[in-house]
């Protein structure tokens, strides 16, 4: 009998049957081939990996006895990209799925299958699972120890807003957040959802508790912004990269529609392992958003201090890839995922706060609950950078509205242009971020580029700082904001 990729063998040139605890073996019985296909259908229909097992049965009696060959292909799903969905039918995929601005296929493919469309050209991946990052590996339990508004000031947020008059609040701005779903009637979040759709087979609502907290710390910062909201998580937290790819697709669809609501950038407080592949169906949509000048972020993930472990898209270069730390001592925290990333890019690029933070929760429309991990101190960016594409358009309107923009916001674009993504990784990022002393100078694989910092945006275009002692600049912010109240600070470099 030939078998390629059995599922459950025996070791013992039978294949082992789960669902009626026997085997079936070369020759065999009529009976025994329907309790094979029957126990097939069974088992496929509750295969979470989404394989569908291809097979045929060339049975002829034999006397009293008979003998049966058994040909065994398992058609897994696949992203590919760099041919025409045309093609991929041609060759025999099933169940094709087009993302035509990525320009990523999905399908249903037999080894075989896979084998003629990378003779072709194509590069082909396995579809992975994508999981949020909630939280550290072994259990931690959060302690609220800080609202979400002592974590925005302790970062000196409000130092940011003010440089321009009006204050920066995220007017007129959108952000996508692609996650678990988002409690649309919570207090904290209410009136703020634009747009939703959903990628899942379970009900438009938070039912895991993620995203709800991940809205309401982007709202902390910027009050202001619009939410598209777009669920590829499902009530268990489960979820795939083809459907974040559909969502992503979904952004530059709206993009292509020049909708009001287009979002200018995307939260990803998910991911998955980090294979080394730059052509993962993942990775590749988000490098088409970052071309469309879209801004994507994504979480690190939790499984730090082991170095290696940046998730899958953090790992991609041009994604904002943010760990976390945390207040007291300021420190990066224990299960922040480490760089490098398995093609040696230097990862976290910065790090946010991301320990003991009251949010949102999913439960009622008042419901709060505590929350670490990089799932809640990458929101704190797509919060920070709005402000940053806020302050971008009241720039491009200056001709026809005099909105103040302070110096420190003017030098930014001294070209006339604004800065694009990578710019911003590249040449922005290691001079708005500070990191404690006693670390190296320059990027590293467990800080990044440190703590973003928006004081230090007054010295954006200094050369990068030496590591600086912030701790006792954080505290007082954040006994002060307890009050309702804040007090400016101006980075000062050591000598």
């Amino acid at each position: 009998m030939g078998l390629r990729r059995p599922v459950g063998h025996a070791g013992d040139g039978s294949l082992a049957l789960p669902w009626v605890g026997t085997a079936l073996h070369e020759s065999g019985s009529a009976a025994h081939v329907g309790i094979w296909q029957s126990g097939m259908r069974s088992y496929l229909r509750g295969s979470y990996e989404k394989r569908q097992t291809l097979f045929s049965f060339d049975y002829a009696a034999s006397g009293s006895g008979g003998s049966m060959g058994l040909t065994l292909e398992q058609a897994m799903r696949y992203s590919i990209v760099g041919v025409t969905a045309k093609e991929v039918q041609t060759i025999g995929g099933k169940n094709i799925r087009e993302s035509p601005r990525t320009g990523i296929i999905f399908a249903d493919l037999t080894p075989e299958q896979v084998e003629r469309l990378k003779a072709i050209g194509a590069k082909v991946s396995e579809v992975g699972k994508v999981e949020p990052m909630v939280m550290p590996p072994a259990p931690v339990a959060a302690v609220p120890i800080y609202t979400s508004q002592q974590v925005v000031a302790a970062i000196g947020v409000e130092q940011l807003r003010s440089l321009t008059e009006p204050p920066l609040y995220g007017e007129d701005m959108t952000v996508a957040i692609i996650d678990s779903g988002v409690r649309e009637t919570h207090e904290k979040i209410k009136g703020r959802v634009v747009y939703s759709k959903n990628f899942t087979a379970d009900p438009m609502r938070d039912g895991f508790d993620h995203g709800t907290g991940v809205v309401s710390m982007v709202l902390a910062v910027a009050p202001r912004v619009n939410i598209v909201n777009l669920k590829v998580l499902d009530d268990k937290g489960a979820g795939s990269e083809e459907d974040v790819v559909m969502a992503i697709e979904e952004v530059l669809a709206l993009h292509d529609r020049k909708s009001e609501i287009a979002p200018w950038g995307i939260n990803l407080s998910l991911g998955s392992p980090d294979t080394g592949e730059p052509y993962s169906a993942l990775r590749v949509a988000c490098r088409v958003a970052i071309g469309r000048g879209i801004w994507v972020g994504a979480a690190a993930g939790n499984s730090g201090p082991t170095p290696r472990t940046i998730m899958s898209p953090a790992c991609e270069r041009y994604v904002i890839a943010i760990g976390s730390a945390k207040l007291e001592p300021f420190a990066v925290s224990e299960f922040s995922s480490r760089g490098p990333t398995r093609e040696g890019l230097i990862k976290p690029d910065c790090l946010l706060i991301g320990e003991n933070i009251l949010l949102a929760s999913s439960t009622s429309d008042t419901a709060e609950v505590a929350k670490s991990g990089t799932s809640f101190s990458l929101p704190l960016s797509g919060g920070i950078t709005t402000l940053f594409q806020e302050a971008l358009l009241r720039r491009a309107r200056l001709v026809h509205e005099p909105i103040g923009i302070y110096e420190e916001f003017e030098r930014l674009f001294e070209l006339g242009e604004a800065p694009n993504p990578q710019e911003v990784i590249d040449y922005y990022l290691p001079r708005l971020c500070v990191k404690p002393q006693g670390t190296a100078r320059g990027k590293d694989n467990d800080y990044g580029w440190g703590l973003f910092w928006a004081p230090a945006l007054r010295q954006a275009f200094a050369p990068v700082g030496p590591a600086v002692d912030i701790s006792s600049m954080i505290m007082p912010l954040l006994a002060m904001s307890m009050m309702g109240m804040f007090i400016p600070i101006v980075l000062k470099e050591e000598d």
